[in-house]
Order: C-alpha cells, then structure tokens, then sequence
C-alpha cells in the first residue's frame, strides 16, 4: 500500500510540473535574439495621428484670450467667468472642447472650417492647420489639440492586467510602471518586455530593471499600442510544496475512509 501511495504521488508530482506555468503568456525561446537599443534610433519622435484615434480640439481667438463660440459656449461667458473672478473659465474650456474620431478617409469634420486630412500629422501640426484654416473666420486664432485614445497596454506576469492612457507625449516606461504601483512581488523585473509595431512582425525589446543598469532602457518612450509584459518569477519549490501537500492530504483522507470501513 505504502509502495502504491508513493507511486500515485509521484506521477501527481510529475503532472503537475507541466503545468505550474500554463497561464504564462508571451513566451520567447531561450536564445531569442530581442530588439537592440540603439543609440541611433530617436525613440522620442511625436506620435503621428492615425484612423480611429479621438481628437479633442480646442479654438480661441484673440491668441487665446476668449473661446470660439462652437458648441454653444462662446467667449461672453468667459468675460463674465474672468471679471466674476470664479473657475467658469475652466468649465467653459471643457465645454468647449469638441471631440471628433478620425474616420477611415483621414479625415475629421470642425465646424466652421469643415472636412481636413489629419492622418499623419503630428499635434502640433494639426494645430497649426487649423489656425492656418481659420484665419479667415477668426482673429488671431489659437488652437489646443490633445489625443485621448493613446494606450498601452501591461500584463503583470499573468496575475494582473490593465491599460493604460498615455496622457503626454513623452511618457516613459519608469512613468507607466510607477503609475500601475511599480514590478509586483511575483514580477520578475530582470525580464520586462516591450512589444511595439505590427503584432504580425513586431520589434521586442528586453529591459532589465533588477540592476542600475537598466535605467538607461527605462527611459524609453512608450507610444501608442505598445505591449508591457512583465514575465513572472515562479517559485517551482513553493508551488510543489503545495501540489504534493494537497496530494497527500487527499490521500490521507481516503485512508481514513478505507480505515473506518474495515471490519
């Protein structure tokens, strides 16, 4: 019986050690050759609008002095705001703030100016358009334009996962980690990966924050579609202990059946 008890066990053993890392994701090979950091690659070169990306857009006149009266609040409600001395101003800005989605032909519809090709272009060209554009409508127009749908997103070794808005442009991996609470304890911080470009041909790179040297690859600018895995550290000893402790507590119960039962 005892000889049967250890066989059943061990085979419960081996079993299990095939499965202590089937939630694990992202796996690479052991010799996997990952993205190089190179010194020659600007990695901080401003995002560039795309197709479904959500654009906010303010308009002012006067350089900024009072809202354009589009979406029903105009500037004698911020004259008012700024002689009550009250935080309308703020409020009104808000309000103010239209939202439009880049739709498949490049383009957005503003009111005022109408339909323009956006794809492409970078904020502070976009910007730069539409104060060209209106100009003719508007004195000294003065335009704020901010991206809202720019996510990464972090899976943290297989136990936790979220995503994350990049709110600026120059966003780096040391500001995402410190945002989502930093590497976790079951994290293994020696193997960060970061996945970006076309999933069907994506660059990969490999950031080891377990020693101060890894802070140069910290700084790395994340950009929009990026992927952050963080692969997880399993402690083998810990997780077996507690297979063979659960077996063998199984097993004793069926002995304490088989032994009630006997005549």
């Amino acid at each position: 019986m005892r000889i049967l008890l250890l066989l059943i066990v061990l085979i419960n053993l081996l079993s299990s050690c095939s499965t202590l890392d089937k939630s694990r994701m992202l796996k690479t090979p052991t010799n996997y050759k990952f993205k190089e950091f190179l010194d020659s690659v600007n990695y901080k070169n401003p995002y560039t609008i795309a197709v479904d990306d959500e654009i906010s857009i303010q308009m002012f006149s006067n350089d900024g002095y009072n809202l354009v009266n589009i979406g029903g609040f105009g500037q004698n409600n911020v004259q008012r705001s700024i002689m009550n001395g009250t935080s309308n101003q703020q409020n009104s800005n808000q309000r103010n703030s239209l939202g439009y989605k880049v739709r498949s032909d490049s383009t957005i519809k503003v009111p005022v100016i109408g339909r323009i090709k956006v794809v492409g272009l970078t904020l502070t060209r976009l910007e730069r358009k539409i104060e060209e554009l209106l100009k003719s409508e508007v004195h000294s127009p003065f335009v704020i334009a901010r991206i809202y749908n720019r996510r990464i997103y972090i899976f943290q070794g297989g136990y936790t996962a979220s995503v994350f808005q990049l709110q600026n442009e120059n966003t780096t991996l040391f500001e995402v980690l410190a945002q989502v609470g930093g590497v976790y304890q079951e994290g293994n911080a020696s193997r960060i990966k970061i996945i970006r470009g076309e999933l069907d041909n994506p660059d990969i790179y490999l950031v080891n924050l377990s020693t101060i040297d890894g802070i140069k690859n910290a700084n790395l600018n994340m950009q929009a579609g990026d992927i952050i895995y963080i692969d997880p550290f399993i402690n083998y000893g810990s997780r077996i202990s507690t297979d063979i402790a659960a077996t063998l507590g199984f097993f004793s119960s069926i002995l304490l059946v088989y032994t009630l039962i006997q005549p």
